[in-house]
């Protein structure tokens, strides 16, 4: 190497160290700003055609970054978000609900409400015993009430927050666009794009907040970006999202993939040809802050108001339900069944019987409804194998026609089996006969017709305590159709019953101010553990129906908010861990540690000091060639 090759060499190695000392000055400045990786300046080796050195050049500006943590660190904030959101909303429904015992909470309510039925059969004539009792229906009501619109408070509060997420999720794809095509423009030029590479990256962690995202890279340098779910967000092309928020949100709106009976916002993804999906209905959210917030919208608060809706209705029914106990049928000196007269059976009543099957030892609860309408009662989609609800068209009149619907109903249902009962109608009356086809073998105990009372002295046992805010009787059904979603919203104490309350007690002509029968009667049916509530009341197992007391569902939903509020936490802080551990990770790949950057200035010195050595060795030389 001649003296010219050494001075060369020495003055790249001089460049060189001034690039890796802007670059360490670089590292020390941004140590601290949030996205920033690491920077390293790569060199080679030049040599001539005899494999000698004769310089050295720089390659290319690199970051310090573990891409495949990176993609686990992005993923994990998505379900991190996720799970924080579930946190928060179900942390404020068990504390809407309340604990057990807890002043003003719901089953403390309930609990005063029973009790103060407990205390108007004990004095039935006191005044005062009587005012509690309705005062204490009116708390409950009014906590139903309060509850509902607090519930779909929150709906309301995150159907805002979906549309301002959706709305910087349109912005963060605008920006990533934006960005990628500088990188793509500059890496074409040889350039090293990567501080914008690092803001690109900051954008996309932030879009994984909001959205479960699969990033990609190109050939050209720039990315692609997709849910986890496949559906293209930008790929040169930015795929814009849509969000049609409510303004105004209560118990009955729901989601639905038809529009014109859906009553919440959703989500299209549109391209730019105006082709649009509704990320919703193909189940393309699964993570991130925004599905997380759809979750609790229609799923996780749709079930906090279908339990109150639930309470709600089960609790008129229980007030305004007369119970008329069947006539024995006997025959050939043997009782195989009973007769039931359905001159008083409308629309959304029921007739009831209960078997015992000898076989299993079991003994099973046969429900059928009169529904008329579009839509049965919504206890018929159970499958309890113990409790079976089923729906008959009562509407035609004809009971020879009713008999045959109720036969099939009962054979056409495996839970009961075919031929095991006979129904039929006994000519010139409004009677149904249920007989048992084999009594040794399912032997009928009791049967009876369900009749809603629609007035205060229809019935000693019972009457409409509770009604609508426009005062209609509760019956389950409104034109045909369930009307449980949204009850606890309006329910209400009868006013009639507020006007005069002597009803509780003195419901027709000759009753005692002191007769204790139909609070007794009430008291009664709230305390027995005979109610039913559907499955949508989410305290059922997945084949039963739960049954029980009103403070026994009142203890299953506070227990359920509550157990739901501690999986939520615990899944939000596990989920936490693995996100902060996966963070440290990618620091520990990316970040600059100060201490090490020093520690470079030092070598850069060594290094500067030893190129500056060999150039005023190589003028000393070049000196001394001089003066020969």
């Amino acid at each position: 190497m001649g003296l010219s090759s050494a001075l060369n060499t020495a003055l790249i190695g001089l460049g060189f160290n001034q690039r890796q000392l802007d670059v360490t000055a670089s590292n020390i400045a941004n140590a601290d700003q949030p996205g920033y990786t690491r920077k390293s300046l790569t060199a080679s080796v030049a040599f001539d055609g005899l494999g000698r050195p004769i310089g050295l050049s720089s390659d290319e500006l690199r970051r310090a970054l573990d891409t495949a943590t990176q993609r686990q660190y992005w993923t994990a904030l998505s379900q991190q978000q996720y799970a924080s959101i579930a946190r928060d909303y179900t942390s404020r429904l068990d504390q809407l609900f309340g604990t057990i015992g807890d002043p003003g909470s719901l089953s403390t309510v309930a609990n005063a409400f029973v009790g103060a039925f407990a205390s108007l059969v004990a004095t039935p004539e006191d005044y005062s015993t009587r005012l509690e009792a309705l005062t204490s229906a009116q708390t409950l009501a009014s906590k139903l009430n309060t509850m509902s619109q607090d519930i779909q408070g929150m709906r309301q509060e995150v159907e805002q927050q979906i549309g301002d997420a959706v709305a910087r999720v349109n912005t963060l794809l605008s920006d990533i666009q934006s960005i990628d095509r500088k990188i793509i423009a500059q890496s074409s030029t040889g350039q090293d794009p990567v501080a914008m590479l690092d803001e690109r990256d900051r954008w996309l962690e932030e879009l994984a907040t909001y959205l479960d995202i699969e990033v990609k890279p190109t050939e050209q340098g720039g990315v692609r970006v997709m849910t986890a779910s496949g559906l293209m967000l930008y790929d040169v092309d930015v795929l814009k999202l849509e969000f049609d928020g409510r303004g105004s949100i209560g118990p009955t709106s729901r989601y639905d993939t038809d529009p014109e009976k859906r009553g919440v916002g959703t989500i299209l993804l549109k391209n730019s040809e105006g082709h649009s999906i509704d990320l919703l209905s193909v189940g393309g959210l699964r993570s991130g802050s925004i599905a997380g917030l759809v979750e609790m919208r229609d799923r996780t608060l749709v079930d906090a108001q279908r339990q109150l809706d639930e309470m709600a209705a089960n609790l008129a029914l229980a007030f305004s339900t007369h119970k008329e106990a069947g006539t024995p049928y006997v025959d050939g000196g043997n009782q195989v069944g009973y007769d039931l007269d359905l001159a008083a059976v409308k629309n959304g009543d029921s007739l009831s019987f209960s078997y015992l099957d000898t076989a299993t030892g079991r003994t099973k609860e046969v429900t059928i409804y009169r529904s008329d309408g579009a839509e049965p009662p919504e206890l018929t989609a159970s499958r309890d194998p113990n409790r079976i609800f089923l729906a008959v068209d009562f509407s035609s009149g004809d009971y020879d026609a009713i008999a045959a619907s109720i036969q099939s109903a009962l054979n056409g249902d495996s839970r009961v089996g075919s031929g095991t009962f006979a129904v039929s109608h006994p000519a010139g009356s409004t009677t149904l006969r249920i007989e048992s086809a084999n009594p040794t073998a399912t032997a009928i105990k009791s049967a009876q017709t369900n009749v809603n009372a629609t007035g205060l002295s229809d019935h000693g046992d019972a009457f409409p305590m509770f009604v609508g805010d426009g005062g209609e009787i509760f019956s389950g059904l409104r034109d045909g159709r369930p009307a449980i979603n949204g009850f606890a919203a309006s329910i209400r104490v009868n006013a009639d019953l507020l006007a005069d309350a002597s009803l509780l007690v003195q419901y027709t002509a000759g009753i005692a101010a002191g007769d204790p029968t139909r609070p007794q009667a009430i008291l009664d049916k709230l305390t027995s553990p005979s109610s039913s509530y559907t499955a949508a009341a989410r305290v059922g197992g997945r084949n039963s129906v739960f049954q029980g007391s009103l403070q026994d569902y009142v203890t299953a939903i506070v227990s359920f908010q509550t157990g739901r509020a501690s999986q939520a936490n615990a899944a939000a802080t596990g989920q936490e861990v693995a996100t902060n551990n996966l963070k440290a990770r990618l620091d520990a790949s990316s970040k600059v540690d100060v201490d090490e950057e020093l520690g470079m200035l030092i070598q850069l010195e060594n290094a500067y000091t030893a190129n500056a050595r060999v150039m005023e060795v190589v003028r000393d030389l070049f000196d001394t060639l001089m003066r020969l």
